[in-house]
């Protein structure tokens, strides 16, 4: 049945995607079009005012209202801060993940990063960077940008966050056609924006602030006609700029693309203090990353990264290196971080994330800081590569990743058991269709949303529990709970000492643009699923705890094991390492994996005829 199940789903999603394919044509024109009459106005405006030179931060890249509009550019520290070095080569996870063969492309104003730096050379010498536009100079920013995405770590304390990936350079001049391409054609997972239109720019435009214009809808079509594809984008360093018309005090800093629904915007902290395991104890947001939230509500950035004094290359030679602080250096710490992470799920099953579950993982798996629940400020919080990684590899265990179609007027439901001690989290996320551009309107509340999923739990006493949402009538006051009519990310946590059975709830309003919607679904904090074979169908078996210090435990609620039980650990190339078959007590097995390093490994279990697999995390 679970078999049919999948296949349906696969014929929905492949119908959804020829329906909604015979518009693709239609959109890449109007993209196009789009960019051709910016680049016009643009034209015509310098055509007018010869006099007019932009400094060499920053480019004119369109006129609103006969207004220019400029965009300006906005490594060790940073992967302990968001845990990648838990992934990378040596990592305590023993993953050693280096982004091998995955590209990452890097759009940045003013030039491309320095080529033959020694940090982007593979092992033949070639530079890992390819230049794809018409530019002649590198800039310090590119090369800074590109050093925190993929250095290679001659420098340890420069190592980038995917040391063996390559990166496809760009100007941002035609960024919104060239992605398009690029992921269409290229299959571009991910890609860094480290640049954005500064708030002190928008004389008489402050209604571009927190707007859904036209770049944020852009690359919202961009993002839906490639459902595997991410856009990381800086979120701005206009964080102590003060302007009349905001949202709020010291809120709606975001413009142009990073009010998009379907990117992922980075804030910058300018410290994360983790204790003697990595975990978080606390974090500060630097003052001067931009701050959310859209004009319709939305929770905007999404995630934090750090970006403070972030030591990393510079193109002033070949060996150089240098420290940067902004939201443009926390971009690629999120960016190369995500990479990893796509490494890995592919890694274990042949397969990569939809951006949506991408962005899923990273968003639920991220360690809170400030106010209880999101903020408009920092996102979800700090982002944890480990606990994201951890997900992953202990997914249909004591974690669930996967993708749900929705169809019209459909609910789809599922139960989960609560691990007495660990909070449950669940999150629904979805690549939206674009919505309506809202220009020249200062604080339009309209919702940018089409398509409104909604997620709700439902506990075994009929407790209904409902999504976090920022409280629209109070935008300074902490996170609410409640109907998120909104947001494309909607979080659910339960924090308390129960292990009951909830029923997740995934519904929708109205009706679904073509017909279907495609949501990602993450949940953690429950108890190890029921791990089975053909000869296992009944029967509940855990391996516990998970992560591991010392002894693995395996017991069953069901039966007892024969007296013939044996259980092997395999590491994740499928070479055996430890085997044990005599054991005190059969019905409570006991592994000592005291001797293994840090790492992912496969504890296979055989009683007779029957044989069971998990996935265990040795800490």
């Amino acid at each position: 049945m679970k078999t049919i199940t999948k296949i349906l789903s696969i014929l929905i999603i492949f119908i959804s995607f020829i329906s909604f394919g015979q518009d693709n044509k239609g959109i890449e024109d109007e993209i196009k079009s789009n960019e051709e009459t910016r680049k016009e106005r643009v034209r015509v405006y310098l055509e007018n005012h010869q006099n007019y030179k932009s400094d060499r931060f920053s480019v004119l890249v369109d006129v609103i209202n006969g207004k220019p509009i400029h965009v300006e550019n906005h490594n060790e520290e940073a992967a302990r801060a968001t845990r990648t070095n838990f992934l990378q080569l040596d990592g305590d996870l023993q993953l050693d993940l280096e982004g091998d063969r995955l590209e990452i492309g890097i759009w940045e104003v003013g030039g491309h990063p320095l080529l033959n730096h020694l940090e982007f050379r593979d092992d033949n010498g070639d530079s890992r960077i390819t230049i794809s536009d018409d530019v002649d100079q590198s800039s310090f920013h590119a090369t800074h940008v590109a050093g925190t995405l993929a250095a290679k770590g001659l420098n340890s304390n420069a190592t980038g966050m995917a040391t063996k990936a390559n990166l496809i350079a760009f100007d941002n001049l035609s960024d919104v056609t060239e992605a398009l391409l690029q992921a269409r054609d290229n299959d571009l997972l991910l890609s860094n924006h480290s640049y954005g239109v500064p708030v002190g720019s928008l004389d008489d435009n402050e209604w571009y602030m927190g707007a859904y214009s036209g770049p944020a809808r852009s690359w919202d079509a961009v993002i839906r006609l490639n459902p595997y594809y991410l856009m990381v984008v800086s979120a701005g360093n206009d964080g102590n700029a003060v302007y009349q018309g905001g949202l709020g005090s010291r809120l709606d800093k975001l413009t142009g693309n990073k009010n998009a629904k379907n990117n992922l915007v980075v804030a910058n902290a300018s410290d994360v203090e983790l204790d003697n395991d990595s975990n978080m104890v606390s974090a500060t947001i630097n003052s001067s990353s931009s701050q959310g939230p859209t004009d319709d509500g939305r929770i905007k950035p999404d995630i934090t990264g750090l970006g403070t004094q972030l030591f990393s290359t510079s193109n002033t030679s070949n060996s150089a290196y240098a420290r940067a602080t902004g939201t443009s250096m926390s971009a690629p710490n999120v960016t190369g971080s995500a990479a990893l992470l796509q490494e890995l799920y592919s890694r274990l099953n042949s397969k990569y994330m939809l951006a949506s579950t991408l962005k899923a993982l990273i968003c639920v798996t991220a360690d809170d800081f400030g106010p209880e629940g999101p903020d408009p400020i920092g996102g979800w919080g700090i982002m944890n590569s480990k606990k994201a990684a951890e997900a992953i590899i202990n997914d249909e265990d004591i974690t669930m990743i996967f993708e749900h179609t929705l169809v019209n007027n459909s609910t789809y439901t599922f139960n989960v058991t609560k691990d007495q001690f660990e909070e449950l989290e669940v999150g629904v996320v979805w690549t939206d269709v674009r919505g309506d551009a809202l220009e020249n309107d200062i604080n339009n509340p309209r919702p940018a949303l089409v398509n409104d999923i909604d997620l709700k739990i439902i506990g075994s006493d009929g407790t209904e529990y409902f999504p976090w949402k920022l409280d629209l009538e109070n935008l300074t006051s902490p996170a609410i709970k409640g109907d998120n009519t909104v947001d494309t990310v909607e979080i659910i946590n339960i924090d308390n000492s129960s292990n009951d059975t909830y029923t997740v709830e995934v519904s929708h309003k109205g009706t679904l643009d073509d017909e279907t919607q495609v949501v990602s679904i993450i949940v953690t904090g429950i108890t190890s699923s029921t791990l089975s074979s053909e000869n296992f169908t009944t029967e509940s078996t855990s391996f516990w705890p998970n992560p591991v210090k010392d002894n693995l435990n395996i017991s069953s609620k069901d039966f007892g094991f024969s007296n013939e039980v044996s259980v092997s650990i395999y590491d994740i190339m499928g070479r055996e390492i430890l085997s044990v078959s005599d054991f005190n007590n059969p019905n409570a097995l006991s592994v000592d994996l005291s001797s293994l390093s840090n790492g992912v490994y496969i504890a296979n279990l055989i009683d007779g005829q029957h044989s069971i697999q998990s996935r265990i995390i040795k800490e």
